[in-house]
C-alpha cells in the first residue's frame, strides 16, 4: 500500500487540465522531453478507471507539483529548475507503472509531439 504523506494532498490542490496544459505548453522547450512525457503518462493514466484511486492520489500530487509556481527549486533556474519537478514525476510513473500500457505510452509520445504546437490530445 502507498502511504499518502499530507504534503501530497496540499500539491493535489494544483491540479487542473488547463494548467496542466499550460505548464507543459511552456516547459517544452526549456525541459527535457522526459519531464513532459512522464507528466502526460501520468495524465493519461489518471483517466485510466483500471488505476486505483489511492495510486490517482499520487499522480495528481505529482502533476499538481509541476503545476505549482513556487516549488522548491524555481524552473527559471537554468538546468536544476526542474530538478524537483523531474524526481516527483519520475516518482510517480514508478509507482504506478504497472498500469502503463502501450496505449498510454502512445498517447503520450503522441502529445509529446504535439506539445510544441499547443494542440494537446485529450487536454482541455
Amino acid at each position: 500500500m502507498i502511504p499518502i504523506p499530507s504534503t501530497f494532498k496540499k500539491y493535489s490542490a494544483y491540479f487542473n487540465e488547463h494548467d496542466l496544459k499550460g505548464k507543459i505548453r511552456y516547459v517544452a522547450g526549456k525541459a527535457g522531453a522526459w519531464l513532459v512525457y512522464d507528466a502526460l503518462i501520468l495524465f493519461y493514466l489518471l483517466k485510466d478507471k483500471n488505476v486505483p484511486a489511492r495510486n490517482k492520489i499520487v499522480m495528481v500530487a505529482a502533476l499538481g507539483y509541476f503545476i505549482l509556481p513556487a516549488d522548491l527549486l524555481a524552473d527559471i533556474i537554468p538546468v536544476l529548475g526542474f530538478t524537483d519537478d523531474i524526481a516527483f514525476l519520475s516518482f510517480a510513473v514508478s509507482t504506478v507503472s504497472s498500469y502503463l500500457t502501450p496505449e498510454i505510452k502512445e498517447k503520450a509520445m503522441i502529445a509529446l509531439g504535439a506539445s510544441h504546437s499547443g494542440k494537446l490530445p485529450g487536454l482541455g
